[in-house]
């Protein structure tokens, strides 16, 4: 139907001619034919053989146009809207005006030196706009048909023109001369284009007319197909974006439109009245200008990756906010980022996931804030823990038994779902039998025991925020391939159960065991490992970052004594090097139960190292016994691996020692571990003096 054939008038194809030659012999006669035709057909009433000099379609809109009872030989004068229906028009038809005045005003500068008249009409043949040129003959002819912007141009109101039929057709089309079905439009020539929505569905016409049709030849059609073309891409854009303004302010959030650079390009009026005291137009400035320095935000813009719900502050607005991140991806090309913001205190508390289970308490405590320590090894840690939480795949963390593995885990947790549930599960210590029902739950009467209305498993509970898997090693081997399908799939299907269901949890594993070598011995499925290893995370064991011991010290001791309700002890400098001397194969959580053990037994507002657990004591007798502060204790290399200033620390228990035991060295060295001759040495390093 979009051939030449159909779209040229054969007026146009058979002349061949420039716009400033006058007709010749023959094309009159190709108009006698055409009007001859349309008279016997329309007048005469003769049956409508194929011709080959009209177009069917012209044919078929003649004998519409006549049905509608309307007049070949009369003006048959387009109605005209009154001034208000027309003023509702326009309005509704605001962003199709906007995207096509532009291009009108283009389209006019370029036929500037021709006699036309651009016209736009709407999907109905309303005129929108109307532009008409300075020739007195154009001015005559269009107030003789009344081309008026209102006027409704339809194939029942004015029978066969250009743009009634490319309505009809929804196809690019020219009419010259007798084709029209008035016969008063005998002279001129029309080239329309239809204009389409992003729908596909027709808006409305693009009309370039002239007040004769040689005046008019195939060009004059390429060009009101290209502004009609402009004119829908503009309209296209425009209406998008007005789709998703509307959209954004529907939200309750602000809402952040950013391009892939980070500079915003879109926001709300709940942005605007957020960031009211910014002073400044947010449109085109970056996003970290507003926000501040925010780590998890810099890199998910970094690595075009998501975040939910992280907790930020900005020095503009009062209140701690909740900032989700949404990269604009479209065939691994990053366009952009969609960013919300809602202040703390305006969330919904979360509702349960069954009527049995309530989550709403599931709630991790820890940030990265509170993970303690500033040795470089636990800042490696922390530092990849902050890269790792904007990302969506699975993260093993792996530590000894008490190293935090649960409390990098809530940190995590915090930085990328924080208003998301926090679900622990420990996989040692459920029963294999039961670890199923636990975590993918169960439907009601699917086994012997189970409860009446069934029951959420913690996979489902953990939906909008984290599953954490702890002892991931102790995992049944037999029910690994159903876990692995859930991270796959993100559906779970419960016990008894006959669809799944969608859930969204971010998961974070953990384990003690060398996790390849289970997988070596068959004790673990290797897919699941590597599904489950996308980023690993190895905790350093405390004795490898004992610098961090006296600050942990100092945490847990006011912690305890805000709990017991006392004034927190000072702690002897004996059982500081003590502390810092032992082992700890129990890690953070065994120097923690240390000082709550001391601080349940220890007198006169001081901890002292008799104070300690016994297996800690027991350790300070055999190494008092075995060695000396002086000799294998102490040496440059532990100096440097701990990164301590353990000289300063030996220098103040020698001086409390020596103190205590009023200067007698026999009983010092003693108390110490020395020999009388290295505690003399020891005090003329120290400078220290009786």
């Amino acid at each position: 139907m979009n051939s030449l054939e159909h779209m040229l008038s054969p007026m146009i194809l058979q002349s061949n001619h420039t716009i400033d030659k006058n007709l010749t012999n023959n094309e009159f006669a190709l108009m006698d034919r055409i009007r001859k035709y349309k008279i016997d057909l329309l007048i005469h009433r003769k049956s409508s053989s194929q011709v080959d000099f009209v177009r069917p379609v012209i044919v078929e809109s003649w004998l519409r146009s006549y049905n509608y009872g309307l007049n070949i030989f009369d003006y048959n004068r387009a109605p005209v809207l009154n001034s208000s229906d027309f003023a509702e028009l326009l309005h509704e038809k605001d962003i199709f005006l906007k995207a096509a005045d532009p291009n009108i005003r283009r389209l006019e500068s370029i036929l500037t030196n021709t006699e036309s008249i651009i016209y736009l009409t709407d999907e109905q043949g309303v005129f929108l706009r109307v532009i008409v040129g300075n020739s007195k003959l154009l001015l005559e002819q269009n107030n003789r048909f009344e081309i008026i912007e209102g006027s409704v141009w339809s194939e029942k109101t004015v029978g066969t023109c250009g743009h009634t039929l490319s309505l009809i057709l929804g196809i690019p089309i020219q009419i010259c001369g007798p084709e029209h079905y008035c016969e008063k439009h005998d002279k001129i020539a029309c080239s329309t284009a239809p204009i389409f929505d992003n729908n596909n569905v027709l808006a409305g016409t693009l009309s370039i007319v002239t007040p004769t049709f040689y005046h008019q030849n195939s060009h004059t059609l390429a060009l009101a197909i290209n502004m009609a073309g402009a004119i829908q891409n503009e309209f296209r854009y425009k209406l998008n974006n007005k789709l998703l303004g509307l959209s954004f302010e529907i939200a309750d959030e602000a809402v952040i439109t950013l391009n892939k650079d980070g500079y915003i390009v879109y926001f709300n009026e709940i942005t605007r009245k957020l960031f009211a005291k910014y002073n400044k137009e947010l449109l085109g400035k970056s996003i970290e200008e507003i926000l501040g320095k925010q780590f998890l935000v810099k890199s998910a813009l970094k690595n075009s990756k998501s975040v939910y719900e992280t907790v930020i502050e900005s020095e503009f607005v009062k209140q701690k906010l909740l900032c989700s991140i949404k990269p604009l991806i479209d065939s691994g090309i990053n366009y952009g980022y969609v960013l919300t913001l809602r202040k703390i205190n305006t969330l919904k508390k979360e509702s349960s996931c069954t009527s049995s289970t309530n989550i709403s308490s599931a709630r991790a405590k820890y940030s990265f804030a509170k993970i303690i320590g500033s040795s470089p090894q636990i800042r490696k840690a922390v530092h990849l823990a902050q890269r790792f939480a904007p990302q969506d795949e699975c993260i093993l963390i792996q530590g000894e038994s008490g190293t935090g593995k649960e409390v990098f885990a809530q940190a995590i947790h915090n930085a990328s779902r924080p208003n998301g549930p926090f679900i622990a599960v420990n996989c040692g210590a459920l029963a294999r039998n039961l670890i199923e029902s636990e975590l993918f739950g169960y439907e009601k009467g699917s086994f012997t025991g189970a409860e009446r209305q069934g029951r959420a498993g913690k996979i489902e509970m953990a939906h909008g925020g984290t599953l954490f898997l702890d002892e991931i090693g102790d995992f049944p081997y037999e029910l690994q391939s159903t876990l692995l399908r859930v991270i796959e799939e993100k559906q779970v299907l419960r016990i008894g159960g006959n669809r799944y269901i969608d859930v969204d949890f971010r998961l974070i594993v953990a384990t003690n065991k060398d996790l390849m070598t289970l997988v070596q011995n068959n004790q673990f499925r290797e897919d699941l490992y590597f599904r489950l290893s996308v980023f690993t995370l190895v905790l350093p064991p405390l004795r490898e970052r004992k610098s961090d011991i006296n600050s942990l010290l100092k945490y847990f001791v006011t912690e305890a004594a805000e709990k017991l309700q006392i004034t927190p002890p000072s702690i002897s400098s004996a059982t500081k090097y003590l502390l810092l001397e032992y082992n700890w194969p129990g890690n953070v959580r065994q120097l923690k139960n240390a000082i709550s053990y001391a601080m349940t037994v220890h007198n006169n507002g001081i901890i002292r190292p008799q104070d300690l657990p016994p297996l800690i004591v027991d350790f300070m007798n055999k190494s008092a016994a075995e060695k000396s502060i002086g000799s294998e204790l102490i040496t440059e290399e532990t100096v440097q691996e701990q990164n301590l200033s353990m000289k300063e620390l030996e220098r103040e228990i020698i001086r409390e020692v020596l103190e205590e035991k009023n200067y007698c060295i026999s009983h010092a060295a003693k108390s110490l571990g020395f020999s009388r001759a290295t505690l003399y040495r020891k005090m003329k390093k120290y400078n220290l003096r009786g």
